[in-house]
C-alpha cells in the first residue's frame, strides 16, 4: 500500500500556498487556481473544482488549507476569477476545463491522482471521469443523477426562461445569465449514460438531511455505477455539508493516502 506520507520518511515541510495564479485551457481563457504542497518530494496532487454558490467556495477553501496532501484548486471557465461566460450548465466544456488543468499540472512534474467537486462540480467530475479517465480517484458530492429533475432555483426560473428565452440577475456582485439552452442541457443530461461509462475509483459522498439534492439521488449513482463505486458515504448534513467539513477531509484524506 503506498501514501503521500511513505515516499518521505523525513518530516514533511511547511505547506507551500501559492496567490492566485493562472493557466490558459484549450479556448485561450486563463483559469484562476491556487497550488498547496505540503509534501515536495510527493508528485501526486488531489484537484478541488470550484465554483459558485458561496458555501461550495467555503468547502473548496477548507479543503485546500485542511488537507494534508498535495492540491490544485481551480475555477472553471467564468467562475470567480476565471475568464469566460460562466454557465449552470456546459457539463463537456467543464471536463475540458479538467483535462486542460490535468495536462497543466503534468508540464510541472505533477500527477493528478485525485478530483472532487461539489453539486454542479460533481455532475462535471463523474462526465470527465467517462470522457477522459485519466485520474484514479474521483469524488462526488451532493451529485444529482436525474437531471431532469431540477433544484428549486432552477423551478423558479423554468418557466419564466421557457417564455424569455434569458434572464440575467446579479449574484456576488456579478452578472450571471441563465439561458432556456442551459435548462435543456441540463435536462437531457444521462447520467445512466456517463456512469456506464465512468473510469476509475469513484466515491459518492451524499448528505442524508440535503434538501436541494435528496440523498436517495446517491442510491442511484451506486447502483449504475456497480463495481466502479468504491465508496458510499452518508453524511448527518445539508446540501453543503455546512459544519462537518472535517468529516469530508478525513474522507478524502484517507482514501488518498491508501490508495
Amino acid at each position: 500500500m503506498s501514501s503521500f506520507s511513505e515516499e518521505n520518511s523525513s518530516p514533511q515541510p511547511q505547506i507551500q500556498s501559492s496567490e492566485i495564479s493562472y493557466f490558459t485551457n484549450r479556448s485561450g481563457l486563463q483559469l484562476a487556481y491556487s497550488i498547496s504542497i505540503r509534501n515536495s518530494s510527493d508528485k501526486r496532487i488531489l484537484v478541488i473544482c470550484q465554483m459558485w454558490p458561496p458555501e461550495i467556495f467555503i468547502m473548496c477553501g477548507f479543503l485546500h488549507e485542511n488537507l494534508g496532501i498535495n492540491t490544485f484548486k481551480f475555477e472553471f471557465t467564468g467562475f470567480g476569477n476565471s475568464q469566460g461566460e460562466r454557465s449552470i450548465a456546459a457539463f463537456a466544456r467543464d471536463a475540458d476545463d479538467i483535462d486542460d488543468a490535468v495536462k497543466f499540472l503534468a508540464s510541472k512534474g505533477l500527477k493528478a491522482e485525485g478530483l472532487i467537486g461539489q453539486t454542479k462540480c460533481a455532475t462535471s467530475v463523474i462526465i470527465y471521469s467517462a470522457l477522459y479517465g485519466q485520474i484514479k480517484n474521483i469524488f462526488a458530492l451532493s451529485a444529482r443523477f436525474h437531471m431532469n429533475i431540477l433544484p428549486y432555483f432552477l423551478q423558479d426560473i423554468y418557466d419564466f426562461l421557457r417564455q424569455n428565452k434569458e434572464l440575467v440577475h446579479m449574484c456576488l456582485e456579478s452578472q450571471s445569465k441563465f439561458t432556456w439552452e442551459m435548462i435543456e442541457e441540463i435536462i437531457s443530461t444521462d447520467m445512466k449514460f456517463y456512469c456506464e461509462r465512468a473510469q476509475g475509483n469513484i466515491f459518492i459522498i451524499h448528505g442524508d438531511a440535503d434538501e436541494v439534492c435528496p440523498y436517495s439521488e446517491s442510491l442511484e449513482f451506486v447502483k449504475e455505477l456497480k463495481e466502479k463505486c468504491k465508496g458510499h458515504f452518508r453524511i448527518s448534513a445539508d446540501h453543503y455539508f455546512i459544519g462537518v467539513f472535517d468529516e469530508i477531509v478525513e474522507i478524502v484524506e484517507k482514501i488518498m493516502l491508501d490508495n
